[in-house]
């Protein structure tokens, strides 16, 4: 499958192993912040990862769980741990994020990189 079939804010689960260090683990529900328009015909997709509860930190946005987002808890996207995957590591649709967390994440974004 290539990188059109995913869209910016959808919620999918995503295999992050094998890791090294610090780096976000598991199969994780995570956000596809990549375009639209560079998800076409992509081979990888670059997502940030959905963590378990809320946290007062610059670099997350704290996500509430709706039926649209499909998420079970409340859940923080962590900013600092954006990452290119491969869509071969792409799984299941849990949701879509709602369009309100957008600016929140780009400002978390811009924070991370000083832009």
């Amino acid at each position: 499958m290539t990188g059109s079939a995913y869209r910016q804010l959808e919620i999918r689960w995503i295999d992050l192993d094998p890791t090294r260090g610090a780096e976000t683990r598991k199969k994780r529900p995570c956000v596809v912040l990549q375009s639209d328009l560079v998800n076409k015909g992509s081979r990888t997709i670059i997502v940030a990862p959905l963590l378990p509860g809320g946290k007062d930190w610059p670099f997350v946005v704290n996500i509430s769980p709706t039926r649209k987002n499909g998420l079970d808890q409340t859940r923080h996207v962590n900013l600092k741990q954006l990452r290119a995957v491969d869509v071969s590591r792409i799984k299941n649709l849990q949701g879509r994020l709602e369009k309100r967390y957008l600016e929140p994440i780009k400002t978390a974004i811009g924070l991370v990189f000083d832009l």
